[in-house]
């Protein structure tokens, strides 16, 4: 999580917390953790089996033009060292996009084969 993007976010709060009369402050006692909650969300990490192989992958938020992007990376030390990466819009379809990227670099490398490439490929 990038540092200036937290401050900022806490600022925010802040800054608009000094200016809440008291109901408004109970209000925002209940939608500052769901805030959070939602900001913190963005961010993922984690492992899945490629190839019978243990992989890691992470998706972390871009602001780009002013709008909101997702950034995915993954990699499987044991299998190769190359790292599939894609950048897209989409929070849901970057996992998607970054496997298909990882797939094509590892086949061009004759790591896996055509037909292995494939089948995840039309997953």
């Amino acid at each position: 999580m990038k540092v200036s993007f937290v401050v900022g976010v806490v600022a925010l709060v802040a800054a608009v917390a000094l200016f809440a009369t008291p109901c408004q402050g109970q209000i925002w006692e209940t939608l500052v953790p769901l805030i959070t909650q939602q900001v913190v969300g963005l961010w993922k990490n984690g492992e899945r089996e490629f190839f019978g192989h243990q992989c890691t992958y992470s998706v972390t938020p871009k602001i780009k033009s002013l709008e909101l992007h997702f950034k995915g990376r993954m990699s499987c030390p044991s299998l190769s060292s190359v790292r599939g990466e894609a950048l897209t819009r989409s929070r849901s379809g970057v996992e998607g996009k970054t496997v298909e990227d990882y797939v094509r670099k590892v086949l061009a490398q004759g790591v896996i084969t055509e037909e292995e490439a494939k089948a995840w490929l039309t997953k």
